[in-house]
């Protein structure tokens, strides 16, 4: 038995020994706040304590020290003043500033340390983090985590997931990761500029803000909007939650009305789970990038930021962090269908960067991923709910129009063949209307983005017919006068009697813009189908006075549909793009007929109207090609054959009785200056080079449009020929783009 007295024992003894008065112990705290606990000073373990309390600091309470104190540190309030002449208490605030320093409430150079969470009176104090119900000790420690590498960058340097050491400027405001920490941010705007002024950083250029985006300040330029979310070990930027819902609002309301293979619901849902920790599953690493590449196509559809102050395509930045956490899965195979859905959406923003080649090979993976998924065939959907059978039927129609565009475009074949196919078109529902938890809502023909694309699927089958019959390699009859009527008659009849049954423009309600949009789409690319029959005949100036008038009316046709959206060309529309591809292609024909003698053909009494419309034609381009690299890119295309056009009508060139030209002659190589004689673009004059040897023309072509976009590489390496930035780089002079169809 131990006879040794114990600690309680001892206190007992005392407490006996006493006369009379019995001294009682205050009780114990179960814990005590940061505050407290750094002073060693005793916690009433209240919240806020009572101590804190009548201090006027705010109380917070961890059970990791280290972050506590970081927390401790993050809220003490250090209001920081601007310095203004109207201001009598500059110097005493100066001296303050001093005094705070001195006094360990500084950063060492007589500044005070910024506040992450300024003071403000309709500011509640906020609880401590193991006090907040629901919040898991993961989310508690990402949070943390984040509190921690702010502190850092306060000191003046941060280090990046990567390891690399960078200015406290390119970190400003990196935490947002909590939204309940979001300080005023008028307020934090205010005081932001003299703060960076008295650390010595430089200002801020006006130049990057220039570029227009959904969110609030261009994401490529500043990260004053910018979130944080974790994806394993790395920290990715991701828009503040005001500017993610401006991104997903602009996106369903005026983009997938013409690629409808995202279902608004389930997309706001998923996205709502992924990010209410801020802590990316693996699971989720295809839709994220979807979220990303989203970004990307929808700030380069709105931005109105002029071509001169721009080294990278907007939306640049979204996309490289998109194809980098795609990485793999696009030729292993390894996803879902928002792996499809991140590459139809790639695919297209490669097609409004320009890039072609990129685009042509991102959508040609996605067609073997829909194979390889069974997209193809909906007799293998038999597990699947009808709302899963919908969406499939939406996600592989629109890789199948998507893939007849990119590829005819490009002159090159196509990933579908129709013999392949088993599936139904979808039905004509409204997409907002779809319920997750719900049945099918019934048809809805005036809201509906599916009869848009039932017209695309119909113009995607006939251009399988165009390419198979007229461009694969395997065709014999090529481009005989039978064939092209045989094709053109088809086109026509579907055109004529087939799509007036589809209500695109509502009969009994006013239109929309985006029944108007779809309305000239649909119109205007069975129209360039027509003239794509025929282009090569229209280039070699040997056409006859039918091929001649019926494709200057089809020319003069799709340029009075575009100009009723002239409006558009100024503004951050996403017609802009179709707009510049119909222009060009009737810009094309125009100037073939604009420089034949019409008489000996027919159609002089046409002149007049082919010229008018040239102009239209030509000054909507430039327009267009004040914001648009596409269409500076087209106008640089057409620039020698434009001079001659430009100069004939300027003189008034006029056609004698006999046809003899009276005033101007033509150049004797006129049929030379048209671009685009070849249909596959990579065999249009110097083009089709390797990547290190492009160049060596001397023909016009793109050289000034395509140095717009350039990197900052001085020449390829080994190294940067497998990075995107590669694409950026400057090509050399000759050859000519893509017209996109």
């Amino acid at each position: 038995m131990n006879h040794e007295t114990s600690p309680y024992g001892r206190l007992e003894d005392d407490v006996q020994g006493s006369p009379k008065r019995k001294k009682v112990r205050a009780k114990y705290a179960p814990k005590a706040c940061v505050s407290c606990r750094r002073s060693k000073l005793k916690c009433s373990g209240e919240n806020p304590c009572g101590r804190c309390s009548d201090n006027g600091k705010r109380c917070f309470y961890s059970e990791d020290q280290t972050a506590a104190e970081a927390l401790q540190h993050l809220s003490r309030p250090t209001p920081v003043q601007q310095p203004s002449a109207l201001n009598p208490h500059a110097n005493a605030n100066a001296h303050t500033h001093t005094h705070a320093s001195s006094n360990g409430n500084g950063n060492g150079i007589a500044i005070p340390r910024r506040s992450i969470i300024p003071r403000h009176e309709s500011m509640g104090r906020r609880t401590s983090d193991a006090s907040v119900p629901g919040n898991s000790l993961e989310a508690r420690m990402a949070r943390m985590e984040g509190m921690m590498e702010v502190l850092i960058q306060e000191r003046g340097i941060g280090s990046t997931p990567r390891g690399s050491i960078e200015r406290e400027e390119a970190f400003i405001d990196g935490f947002h990761g909590d939204t309940a920490l979001h300080p005023p941010i008028e307020a934090f705007s205010a005081n932001l500029a003299a703060v960076r002024q008295q650390l010595g950083f430089p200002p801020e250029s006006p130049e990057l803000r220039t570029r227009q985006s959904i969110s609030a300040v261009s994401p490529s330029s500043s990260t004053e909007s910018m979130s944080n979310i974790r994806v394993g070990s790395r920290t990715l930027s991701f828009p503040n939650p005001s500017d993610y819902q401006k991104y997903i609002d602009y996106f369903f309301s005026s983009v997938t009305t013409f690629y409808p293979c995202v279902n608004e619901a389930e997309f706001r849902a998923r996205g709502e789970s992924m990010l209410a920790t801020r802590v990316i599953d693996a699971s989720d690493i295809s839709f994220l990038a979807l979220n990303y590449i989203v970004f990307s196509c929808s700030d380069i559809l709105v931005d109105t930021t002029h071509l001169g102050t721009i080294s990278r395509p907007p939306g640049w930045q979204w996309f490289q962090l998109a194809d980098q956490l795609v990485g793999k899965r696009k030729v292993s195979g390894r996803g879902d269908l928002y792996l499809i859905q991140f590459l139809i959406w790639e695919a297209l923003y490669l097609v409004c960067a320009d890039k072609p080649n990129a685009a042509y090979n991102v959508i040609g993976i996605a067609c073997r991923l829909s194979f390889q998924f069974g997209l193809h065939q909906q007799s293998c959907w038999g597990n699947c709910t009808p709302l899963q059978i919908h969406m499939r039927q939406r996600i592989f129609w629109t890789i199948y129009f998507a893939d007849r565009r990119i590829s005819l475009s490009c002159g090159r074949p196509y990933g579908i063949r129709d013999l392949d196919i088993d599936v139904d078109q979808p039905s004509w529902i409204y997409d907002r209307d779809i319920q997750l938890d719900q049945p099918l809502p019934p048809r809805d023909l005036i809201r509906s983005a599916n009869l848009y694309l039932s017209c695309m699927i119909q113009w995607g089958k006939l251009c399988g017919d165009v390419w198979d019959r007229m461009f694969a390699a395997a065709a014999t009859q090529g481009m005989d006068g039978e064939s092209t009527a045989i094709l053109d008659a088809k086109i026509k009849h579907w055109t004529e009697v087939c799509l007036p049954a589809i209500p695109l423009l509502p009969k009994d309600h006013t239109p929309e813009i985006r029944h108007q949009r779809q309305h000239t789409l649909v119109y205007t690319r069975l129209n360039h189908l027509r003239l794509l029959l025929r282009r090569r005949t229209m280039i070699s100036l040997r056409y006859d006075g039918s091929t001649g008038r019926l494709c200057g009316d089809l020319a003069i046709s799709n340029v009075q549909l575009i100009k009723a959206h002239s409006t558009d060309a100024k503004g951050p529309s996403s017609f802009r793009y179709h707009m510049t591809a119909s222009l060009g292609g009737s810009i094309l024909i125009l100037a073939t007929l604009l420089v034949r003698d019409l008489v000996s053909i027919g159609l002089q009494d046409q002149q007049t109207a082919y010229a008018e419309s040239f102009r239209d034609a030509l000054a909507i381009l430039q327009d267009l090609s004040i914001y648009l690299q596409a269409a500076r890119r087209v106008i640089d295309d057409f620039r020698d054959i434009v001079n001659v056009v430009t100069t004939i009508l300027n003189q008034g060139v006029s056609i004698g009785p006999e046809g003899e030209k009276t005033t101007n002659t033509f150049p004797a190589n006129i049929d030379d200056l048209f671009p685009y004689g070849a249909l596959d673009f990579a065999q249009q004059a110097s083009t089709g080079q390797s990547d290190t040897g492009r160049g060596g023309a001397t023909g016009s072509g793109n050289g000034n449009a395509g140095a717009q976009w350039t990197s900052s590489m001085e020449s390829a390496t080994a190294a940067s020929l497998d990075s995107w930035d590669f694409e950026l780089q400057p090509t050399s002079v000759g050859g000519y783009g893509v017209p996109w169809i």
